[in-house]
């Protein structure tokens, strides 16, 4: 074996000196002992250490077939210096051969120059090329042999690390994120200080004004209750999209009407610089005496054509007024049970509460409703009010005592609607009076006429007045009714208008004066009262309450439309012997019409209240073998509703004397009742 250092030619050098700059190998050859040349036999090269590397890595390759095997050697990098040692390795007929050489490297001479930046002034946002040249010793760096740092004060380099290409150049890209006189600085590991560079980036110019947002997008009229003001925001950017500060932007409002302005009075109202670095300018809108929509228009200051608008900006009145209070339930007869039904807890309906200003917009989310009951509970997340989201808020009336227990004067004369069962809901809110807008200011101007509020009240007993004092018609015991307070300057002495009962109003409580939002012309603010409404929930029993609980004959077909009883306003309160506590029921079930075609009957629960909402119905028919009488029912379920239900069953082939049954399947969770009423065919 024979291990020598070779130049790129193959001729043997007399110095063992590695070069910086020229291509170095070593060069092994081997033959056995009679002098043959082996060819295509295994090689292994290693160095005892890592100033230097070998070509290939692993140091190992065939022999040609001359014999020889080449390795390129090179310094580990232009600052590598000291003595390094190859050894080679291979097996001759079965013998291992061995050799070393000794090796020495010196540190190269690297030096930087020509950096350059292409082209020497950009705007900003815009790129530069940077390129520089590296030599070792004098002589043009070899590809990746050095590894250059470029470095600069406006921007961001890539790569920040660039090896040198086969012409010994390094480059990269300065992203410009800064304007002005800038420097670049390119350096390596060797050199005592870097190359440097200058150039410049002029600022770009101004090209557009974003619109970012206004917030909050809906305000409310001056003196209203919610936000009365927005800040509208825009962005000043240049030809690349970046923010710039230190632009005057003007703002106008785009078709303004009811008031709508700028918040600041000062002479600068309405213009703005924008701030660094975000490049924002925001201004203040104030809502005026209307609802309306309004926009925003920001001009930069001295350029014509670069301006935008703002997305919309809603103006409502936002205090509830008593027109657009309204209420309603899931359910209106649900199964609770009254007096004389069963009872079933827990089952709710929800009470739905929708408000809107006298515009009919939904007032501002936040405001509270209270909710009191005269039955049952009242409870959302353990309070019995609720907090108006998007127009509306709700609560859950929950199945339990108290369930109330009808009502009559001292006397035991009817008062009101004598049944139990029935559970008045009231709500109320901070709001104004309903007022006719005669000026079309969307304000109440002395003179306009209103609709007086008085001090709310509960009606218990479905009379609409205030009863104080009366007796439950079940066990005699004294009930009474309550009112709710309002703030004093909105209570008076004063007769209430005529639809006061609608508005649950106590007599002699109105004050004769608008209450709401606003401002006098006096300058004095308008006081609130309360807006209100309620709901009447029934809760129902599971069972038919018969027409005569003492007697299981149905009446006489014949005989079975009930006399009415009504109270002082016509309404339709019993049948047939009116309410007397004694009897377990209050005869409203009753057949009001039939024939041997068909029969139509009113439904209630022994509280002469009607039947649980979902309630399902079925008809059958009892008859003699020899009868083919048919029924087929109308309706399925009983429905929605306060008073009882009508139903219809259609018969065919009934010849008379065939019995009808209805039955009625009421169920509440795992409680479920099942009752029936029969009727007898009347003959042709």
């Amino acid at each position: 074996m024979s291990l020598q250092l070779v130049d790129s030619t193959g001729a043997v050098l007399a110095s063992p000196t590695l070069s910086q700059t020229e291509a170095r190998n070593l060069k092994v050859t081997l033959k056995n002992a009679a002098g043959a040349v082996q060819a295509f036999k295994r090689v292994a090269v290693t160095l005892d250490s890592p100033l230097a590397v070998l070509t290939p890595q692993s140091g190992t390759q065939l022999t040609d077939a001359a014999g020889v095997a080449v390795f390129a050697i090179a310094p580990a990098s232009v600052t590598s210096s000291g003595a390094v040692t190859a050894t080679a390795k291979a097996s001759i007929d079965g013998v291992e051969a061995e050799k070393t050489l000794d090796l020495q490297i010196t540190a190269g001479n690297v030096a930087l120059s020509g950096l350059s930046v292409n082209p020497a002034s950009v705007q900003l946002g815009q790129s530069v090329n940077v390129s520089v040249n590296a030599s070792i010793n004098g002589q043009p760096a070899a590809s990746n042999s050095v590894t250059v740092a470029i470095t600069s004060t406006c921007g961001t380099v890539s790569p920040a690390s660039s090896q040198v290409d086969s012409s010994g150049k390094a480059s990269a890209v300065i992203q410009t994120t800064v304007s002005g006189s800038c420097s670049v600085a390119a350096t390596t590991a060797g050199i005592a200080s870097p190359a440097t560079a200058s150039y410049t980036v002029t600022t770009a110019p101004v090209t557009g004004i974003q619109f970012v947002q206004v917030s909050p997008s809906v305000i409310y009229q001056q003196d209203s209750v919610g936000a009365n003001s927005s800040i509208v925001k825009f962005k000043v950017i240049d030809s690349n999209g970046n923010p710039v500060s230190g632009q005057t932007v003007n703002a106008a409002l785009i078709n303004p009407t009811g008031g709508v302005h700028f918040c600041d009075a000062a002479a600068v109202a309405g213009s703005a610089v924008s701030a660094a670095p975000s490049g924002e300018v925001s201004f203040s809108v104030c809502s005026g005496t209307q609802p309306e929509t309004v926009q925003v228009r920001a001009t930069l200051a001295g350029v014509s054509g670069i301006f935008t608008d703002s997305n919309i900006l809603t103006v409502q009145t936002g205090l509830p007024t008593q027109r657009f209070f309204d209420i309603a339930a899931s359910s209106l007869n649900l199964y609770c049970g009254g007096y004389f039904t069963s009872k079933v807890n827990n089952d709710f309906t929800t009470i739905t509460v929708n408000l809107a200003d006298r515009q009919g917009n939904p007032v501002p989310n936040g405001t509270p409703v209270a909710l009191v009951t005269e039955g049952g509970q009242i409870n959302s997340s353990n309070i019995s009010s609720c907090i108006v989201n998007n127009g509306s808020c709700s609560v859950p009336l929950i199945c339990q005592d108290y369930r109330p227990l009808g009502s009559m004067n001292v006397d035991g004369t009817k008062l009101g609607d004598p049944r139990p069962g029935r559970v008045t809901v009231l709500a109320m809110a901070d709001g104004e009076e309903s007022f006719v807008d005669k000026n079309n200011n969307n304000r109440y101007d002395p003179g306009e006429l209103f609709e007086d509020l008085g001090v709310p009240f509960m009606d218990k007993n479905e009379d609409g007045a205030l009863t104080v004092t009366y007796k439950n018609r079940i066990i005699n015991t004294d009930e009474g009714e309550v009112s709710y307070p309002i703030a004093v300057e909105a209570k008076g002495s004063a007769a209430c208008p005529e639809n006061s009962n609608v508005w649950l109003s106590q007599p002699g409580t109105c004050n004769s004066t608008w209450n709401g939002s606003g401002t006098n012309p006096d300058g004095s603010r308008y006081t609130p009262t309360k807006v209100r409404r309620d709901i009447v929930i029934i809760f129902s029993g599971g069972e038919i309450g018969l027409p005569n609980s003492q007697s299981t004959d149905f009446p006489a077909c014949t005989h079975s439309v009930a006399p009415e009883i009504k109270d002082a306003t016509g309404k339709v309160i019993g049948y047939s012997g009116g309410f007397d506590a004694s009897i377990p029921g209050r005869h409203h079930t009753q057949l009001m019409a039939c024939s041997n075609t068909g029969m139509q009957v009113r439904l209630a629960d022994r509280d002469g209240n009607p039947l649980p909402a979902d309630a399902t119905l079925g008809v059958s028919v009892r008859k003699p073998d020899t009868s083919n009488c048919t029924a087929k029912l109308l309706d399925s379920v009983i429905g929605n509703s306060t008073e009882p239900t009508m139903h219809g069953a259609i018969l065919e082939k009934c010849a008379g004397g065939e019995t009808i049954e209805f039955t009625v399947v009421a169920t509440s969770g795992t409680a479920s009742k099942t009752s029936m009423f029969t009727v007898t065919v009347p003959a042709p």
